[in-house]
């Protein structure tokens, strides 16, 4: 889940991206290769607090990269070594109600892959709507049912020298207008490896089916009731973009939800509007049993 309120309003869209570049930028502040790329979403960036980064590095000071606007995500890149394997991960990500569109919220994607990332491990902040989905409960995707209605470009086909190929876009228009080419997956190998490791953490973990809505409100009653009839167990304002980008240039990618709170009308006992404190507290909560199950992902995956 991602607050109702953000300053969507940007005086300016970032600029155009091309991975080269922003290579170029984080090579001169680092040399690191990372195994694994993880992205901390709403209040999950706390995880990354108290290990000795090798090198932090603003989104905004990389070219082309979109800066959050959102409360609890730092908009940072952290590289160095978790659970003594070298990762990179972004605390905090961009969402497409900010204003951006889907091709510029995967850019971090993107980058990550001309790291030399070979995963890419995903988290959020979601609200229940299962009744096996309790505050708390840390739910690993199986799969997920996307009503933002965006996918990003495909990257680099528009006419060489072309700016706008770097966006997803040619001489007239996207470069496909139609999609992706494939379904986007969540790897059965990273989610039997994340399912270890939870068992290995002494963590209970559930699977289930992400629902994906644009935001930035929160989800009535009717909509919850929507999701659930169309086999959606928890619901999130993100994440359905970065799979499909991830899944287009060939790197596995898992996510690991955290249950932070009832979805909307689902616990009739709670009946005050949902803020995004909420959500930050949930997150705190879970955050031990979070860290250890990804500590020991990483392990098995760099």
């Amino acid at each position: 889940m991602t607050p109702a309120k953000t300053a969507s309003s940007r005086s300016h869209r970032p600029a155009p991206f091309h991975p080269d570049e922003a290579l170029q930028v984080v090579r001169r502040r680092t040399t690191l290769v990372p195994k694994v790329a993880l992205v901390l979403g709403s209040g999950v960036g706390v995880l990354a607090e108290g290990v000795a980064w090798e090198a932090t590095l603003p989104t905004e000071e990389i070219p082309g990269l979109p800066r959050s606007t959102v409360p609890g995500h730092s908009g940072r890149l952290l590289f160095g070594r978790w659970a003594g394997r070298s990762v990179v991960v972004a605390q905090g990500r961009a969402h497409l109600y900010e204003g951006y569109s889907a091709e510029e919220v995967t850019r971090v994607v993107r980058l990550f892959a001309a790291l030399g990332a070979r995963s890419l491990v995903l988290t959020n902040a979601a609200g229940g709507i299962s009744s096996r989905m309790t505050p708390g409960t840390l739910m690993l995707v199986e799969d997920q049912l996307n009503l933002q209605w965006q996918a990003p470009g495909r990257p680099g086909q528009g006419s060489p020298g072309d700016p706008r190929a770097a966006q997803g876009m040619g001489p007239s228009g996207p470069t496909n207008p139609r999609g992706l080419a494939s379904r986007p997956v969540y790897s059965p190998d990273l989610l039997a490896k994340a399912t270890r490791a939870a068992v290995n953490a002494g963590v209970h973990v559930e699977r289930g089916i992400l629902g994906v809505t644009l935001g930035p409100s929160y989800e009535t009653p009717a909509e919850v009731a929507m999701l659930e009839r169309m086999g959606a167990d928890a619901v999130c304002m993100s994440t359905a973009a970065e799979v499909a980008a991830a899944n287009e240039i060939g790197l596995p990618v898992a996510c690991i939800s955290c249950v932070t709170n009832w979805a909307a009308g689902k616990n009739p006992a709670y009946t005050a509007r949902l803020k995004h404190d909420d959500v930050t507290t949930g997150v705190a909560a879970v955050a031990p049993a979070l860290r250890s199950v990804i500590e020991r992902l990483i392990l098995a995956l760099a």
